[in-house]
Order: C-alpha cells, then structure tokens, then sequence
C-alpha cells in the first residue's frame, strides 16, 4: 500500500500567477534553537527548481539561521552569483491529512529568497518515491 503524503490534491491558483500549479503547506523551523517554534507559509512544487527556496520574510521571523554552504547559482534572468544557503528543517503537511507531515533538513541548505511564496525544490522531491502530476484533472498526489 502507498504511503501518500499528498493525495490528489488540486492545483491553485495563488497571488499574480498566471496559471494553476501544485501547492503544499510546509513549516520551517531553525537548527540554531536560538528561537523556537515553526513558521507556516505555502510552497509551490517546482521540479524546475535544483534548490529549495524560502522567502526572506518567513526565515527571518526565526531568529538568527545556521549558515550552510556558498554555492554558485543562475538567477530566473540569467545572472551568476555566488550566494549563501541557510540550514533549517523543512515540515511538509499532508493532504488531506495536514496532521500527517514529512520533516526533512536539506543537505545543502536552502535559499532565501525576496518572493512571497516558496519553492519546494529537487533536492526535497528527489527524496520522494513518487510525484504524479495529473494534467487532465489538475491533480497532485506525492508518495512519501
């Protein structure tokens, strides 16, 4: 039997996108334990993404974060940039169980970013059995 985390869960349509996409509820919390506690935000499943990705607003909310590692990334306009990546752990809700979750800690960190929404990114999904699409009944289903 499959262990889903998500369950054909809909596609939305959040903010200025122009279209509908996959959406999870995830919660970040720091590794610092200066400060405890988790902050809830959404995050969009994006397999065109190598790295996760945090809006600045949410991480900061945490306190100080434990750095991670420099690394070399290509920005949406294609400029190259050497940036910092921040270790926190990553809580994906479930649905349509959101008591269900699946916690995980980046091996390489994730970045901050100035958006307003996060990206889930390969370096999580890689770590997923499965993750269907369904295109005809704008669905998503995620295997843990």
């Amino acid at each position: 039997m499959a262990d889903y985390l998500i369950q054909n869960k809909p596609y939305e349509k959040r903010g200025r996108s122009a279209c509908s996409a996959p959406y999870i509820s995830i919660g970040i919390s720091s590794l610092t334990g200066k400060k405890s506690g988790e902050v809830n935000l959404d995050a969009r499943i994006d397999t065109g993404a190598d790295i996760t990705c945090i809006p600045r607003m949410y991480a900061n909310t945490l306190g100080p974060l434990m750095i991670g590692n420099p690394l070399t990334i290509r920005g949406h306009d294609g400029t190259i940039k050497r940036v910092w990546t921040y270790r926190m752990v990553i809580s994906m809700r479930g649905y349509p169980d959101e008591n269900f979750a699946k916690s995980c800690r980046p091996e390489r960190g994730v970045l901050l970013t100035d958006s307003d929404i996060g990206l889930i990114g390969m370096d999580i999904i890689g770590n997923c059995r499965k993750l269907t699409f369904d295109g005809v009944s704008h669905e998503f289903s995620l295997e843990s």
